[in-house]
C-alpha cells in the first residue's frame, strides 16, 4: 500500500537530523510513496530529496509589532494543518523539537511521528521555550503516534525524564549517508574532524590533543570541516600552539567524501552526541574513529556494549576506539583524558596494519546502518501505524489548549528585577566614581576568579575587569555545553577548579548558590552585590 508522506524539517541544508530527513525522503519515494517536503524555501536546498517540495516557513517573527507570540504560533500551526490536508497526509514525520511541536499542535486524522536528534533532558536545560516545556514532553507528545529516538541512549534518557505512557517509544538509528571515496592504503598522516564549530562539539581538545600527535608524528596534519561562533577561538589556539601550517579549516564543504578519502583518523571531543551522523559517514568512507565516551549513541556506533558509565581506559570497538570522556581544562597543562587520546591516534598513525584492519570493520558496521535497513525499520513502524485505530481526540485537543495558553502567561519575578536594579544603580555610582569592579580584587591579592552564572551581568563584570590582570580560571552555569567562551565553561557537575574566589552574578538568589557551592569547595565566595558595594569604599 502506498502512502502521502508529509516530511516536516526546517531545512535540507544542514546538520545530521536534516541529512537523515533527507536521506529517509530518498527511500520512501523510492518505495512508491508520495512524498511532500514542508521546508523553508528560503534557505538553500544543499542534500539531495525526492519528493515534492513546499514552502514552509518556521519563523515566528514579528515584524509588524503587532501579532503576539500566543498569535503568531497559532497562526503557524494553522498553516501547517491547511498543507496537511491539501496534500492530504497519511503520515506526518517531523524533525526536531519546534518542528515536531508544530506537527503534533496541528494533528487531526493523520498519522504523527515525532522524531528527537538530542538528548532532550540536556538540552532542555537551555531551553525555555514552548516545544521544550515539561508539559510538551510530559502530556502533549505522549498523544503522537509514534516517537523515535536515534539510539537506545536517547530512549532511555526520554523514558526516564518524560514517560511513556502509551508505549510509543522506538529507537530507529541515523541512516548513513554514505561516503563514495578514492582514497587508498597509502595515505598521508593526516586526522579529521566534521562537525559545526559550536562549543557542544569542543573542537578546542582536537586542538590541543593535535599538539600532542605531532610532538610524535611531525608530518602529521589536522583537517577541521564545519563552521561556527566557535571559528575565531579555535584560529587563536591554532595560532598560540604554533600550528598555522599544520591545521586546514576550510569551513563547512560538499566534498565531504574528498576529505575523507585523505585521512586515516577521524576524532571526536564533543560533549554530548545523540547519535553523529559524521562517525558514521567516516565508517562509511573506511577511516577508523577515535572518539571520547561522551553521553549519547556513540557507543551503540561502535557496538561498545560495556555498561560501565565512565570508562578509564581506551576500549576497542568496532572501526573505533573509545577514550574516557575529556574533562575541561583549567591550565595550559593537557588532561590525562586528551593525552590518551593523542596515544590512541598515534598508534593507529603508526601502525598501519592495525588501522588498515579497523578500516575493514568501519567499512563493514556501516552496513549496519544502511539506509535500505534503516528504512526498512521506518517501514515496518508506519505499516503497525497504519493499522492501529484512531486515537480519541478529545485528550489531545484539551493539552493543546493548556499548551497554547501557556503562551500567554508571563511571569515576571518581581525579586529578581529589584536586586539587579540595585546592583546597576550601585555599579553606575561606583563608574561616576572612576572606579571598577577589578578594585575589589585587588585589594585583597586576588588574581584567579570562577564566575557562576553566565548572564547579563557576567558580561559587565567581564567588561569591567577588561585589562585588570584578573584570570578567568572558568565559568560555572548548567547549559555548558551551548556557551561560546575564551574560557572553560562547565557545568558545576564536574570537580571545581582551584581559585582564589568565586563571584555569584545571579545576586538573587545568591544564599541558595553559595549554600550549595559550599558543599562542594572550600573556595572563597563573593556575591558579585558585595564586589560592586565594596570595591566603592
Amino acid at each position: 500500500m502506498n502512502y502521502t508522506i508529509g516530511i516536516i524539517v526546517t531545512s535540507l541544508q544542514a546538520g545530521g537530523a536534516e541529512r537523515s530527513a533527507a536521506d529517509l525522503s530518498m527511500f520512501f519515494g523510492r518505495q512508491g510513496h508520495d512524498v511532500i517536503i514542508f521546508t523553508d524555501l528560503s534557505r538553500d536546498i544543499l542534500y539531495d530529496f525526492k519528493g515534492k517540495l513546499v514552502d514552509f516557513s518556521y519563523s515566528l517573527n514579528n515584524l509588524d509589532g503587532k501579532i503576539s507570540s500566543k498569535d503568531a504560533m497559532e497562526k503557524k500551526i494553522g498553516e501547517l494543518k491547511v498543507l496537511k490536508e491539501q496534500y492530504q497526509i497519511d503520515i506526518a514525520i517531523s524533525f526536531m523539537q519546534f518542528a515536531n511541536y508544530l506537527n503534533i499542535m496541528s494533528k487531526e486524522h493523520e498519522k504523527v511521528i515525532l522524531t528527537t536528534h538530542n538528548v532532550t533532558s540536556e538540552y532542555k536545560k537551555c531551553c525555555k521555550t514552548i516545544d521544550w516545556s515539561e508539559h510538551t514532553f510530559k502530556n502533549l507528545y505522549q498523544f503522537a503516534d509514534l516517537i523515535t529516538f536515534p539510539s537506545e541512549y536517547c530512549k532511555r534518557d526520554w523514558i526516564e525524564h518524560y514517560g511513556d505512557k502509551n508505549h510509543i517509544t522506538r529507537t530507529i538509528y541515523n541512516p548513513v549517508h554514505s561516503m563514495v571515496v578514492k582514497g587508498s592504503n597509502k595515505k598521508e598522516n593526516i586526522i579529521i574532524a566534521i562537525g559545526r564549530m559550536h562549543s557542544i562539539k569542543r573542537q578546542w581538545h582536537i586542538i590541543r590533543v593535535f599538539k600532542m600527535v605531532k610532538k610524535k608524528c611531525p608530518d602529521s596534519k589536522l583537517i577541521i570541516l564545519g563552521e561556527g561562533k566557535l571559528r575565531n577561538r579555535l584560529e587563536k589556539l591554532v595560532l598560540e600552539f604554533g600550528l598555522a601550517g599544520d591545521v586546514e579549516m576550510p569551513g563547512s564543504v560538499a566534498n565531504v567524501q574528498d576529505y575523507l578519502g585523505k585521512a586515516k583518523v577521524f576524532t571526536l571531543t564533543s560533549h554530548l552526541e545523540a547519535m553523529p551522523c559524521a562517525v558514521l559517514e567516516a565508517f562509511s568512507a573506511g577511516v577508523p574513529v577515535v572518539a571520547c565516551d561522551c553521553p549519547g549513541g556513540i557507543r551503540e556506533e561502535l557496538n561498545i556494549l560495556s555498561y560501565q558509565k565512565n570508562i578509564t581506559i581506551p576500549m576497542q570497538g568496532e572501526g573505533g576506539i573509545l577514550v574516557p570522556n575529556i574533562k575541561e581544562f583549567y591550565t595550559g597543562h593537557f588532561t590525562d583524558e586528551e593525552k590518551l587520546m593523542a596515544n590512541e591516534i598515534i598508534r593507529l598513525l603508526r601502525d598501519d596494519k592495525l588501522r588498515c584492519e579497523m578500516a575493514k570493520e568501519a567499512c563493514k558496521r556501516a552496513e549496519y546502518f544502511s539506509l535500505g535497513r534503516i528504512g526498512k525499520a521506518w517501514m515496518e513502524e508506519i505499516s503497525e501505524l497504519v493499522a492501529k485505530q484512531i486515537k480519541e481526540t478529545l485528550e489531545l485537543d484539551l493539552e493543546k489548549r493548556k499548551s497554547i495558553k501557556a503562551l500567554e502567561t508571563k511571569k515576571i519575578n518581581i525579586e529578581m528585577y529589584i536586586c539587579y536594579y540595585q546592583l546597576l544603580d550601585k555599579w553606575m555610582v561606583l563608574h561616576e566614581n572612576k572606579r571598577s569592579a577589578a578594585r575589589y580584587f585587588e585589594e585583597r591579592g586576588i588574581r584567579s576568579i570562577i564566575i557562576y552564572g553566565m548572564g547579563k551581568m557576567t558580561h559587565h563584570l567581564l567588561e569591567d575587569i577588561k585589562g585588570s590582570g584578573i584570570c578567568i580560571v572558568c565559568a560555572i552555569d548548567r547549559r555548558a555545553f551551548n556557551m561560546v567562551k575564551d574560557f572553560p565553561v562547565i557545568t558545576g557537575e564536574e570537580d571545581i577548579p582551584e581559585a582564589d574566589c568565586i563571584v555569584i552574578t545571579p545576586v538573587y538568589d545568591a544564599e541558595k548558590i553559595k549554600e550549595k557551592l559550599e558543599g562542594k569547595t572550600s573556595i572563597s565566595i563573593v556575591s558579585l552585590s558585595e564586589v560592586i558595594e565594596q570595591s566603592g569604599i
